[in-house]
Order: C-alpha cells, then structure tokens, then sequence
C-alpha cells in the first residue's frame, strides 16, 4: 500500500541522461498524480538551503524546472517503515533518501518523514518533510 507509493514516488523521480523531453513530462505528471491537492514539501538540504513547496501547482514546477535542468536524477528510499493510523485513512512513512545528481552532485542521506491520506479510494501523499537529526 504506501510502501508501495514510496517505492512508485522513488522510480517516478529517477531520470536518465537517455530519457527525452516527453518521458521526462510523463515523469512529472505521474509524480504529480502521488500527490494531494494541498499537498505540502518542505525540506532543509546542506547546499541547497531551506525551502517549502505548497500545493500540487508549486510541486509540479519545481519537478519540471528540475528534470529540465539536471542530465540525471537518482532517488533511493531505504530502511523505509510504514504505520497506518488507527482510522485506516491515514499513514506515516520513515525512510532515509539518498538523492544525486548527474555523476558528480551527491546531496548524502537524508532523513524523511512522508505523510498520507486516503483520498477517494486511494492513498495520496499529503506532507514531505526532512527530518532534522544531530549532527
């Protein structure tokens, strides 16, 4: 169910240097598809600074600005966990990621904490966030 989202969400954020325009849009629209309407992605990555993403319009430019822009894009969810609220309607995901850029642009691993409701029959992403850890 959910871990299997996160294993879609991790397949759909992936690019090859080979994949075209079209496939690339493709990728943004299934990745959008994951997502809640008022979904939320907030996140603090070392190098890339602090920032929030509000709703699917924000989410969906940044996906398509960054798969413009980078050759390659792999993302990798380990150690992945999943608990579904006592509703049934909900669920929290814990995972580390571990994203990179081209060949040489590593952003490390990074805790993550991935928020869903079931939303008209099916479970939709509705809050990404980093999760701070001590240093």
């Amino acid at each position: 169910m959910v871990l299997g989202k996160i294993a879609k969400l991790a397949a759909t954020a992936t690019i090859g240097p080979g994949d075209g325009a079209i496939t690339r849009a493709t990728k943004v629209s299934t990745l959008i598809g994951l997502f809640s309407t008022d979904a939320v992605i907030s996140y603090d990555i070392a190098g890339l600074g602090a920032r929030s993403l509000n709703g699917r319009d924000e989410i969906r430019e940044s996906a398509a600005g960054g798969f413009a822009s980078v050759k390659s894009l792999s993302v990798r969810f380990q150690d992945a966990t999943a608990q579904v609220g006592a509703d049934q309607q909900s669920a929290v995901v814990s995972c580390t990621v571990r994203v990179s850029a081209g060949d040489s642009q590593d952003f490390g691993i990074q805790e993550l904490r991935v928020q869903f409701q079931k939303r008209d029959g099916d479970w939709r992403i509705t809050r990404v966030e980093t999760v701070k850890t001590l240093q």
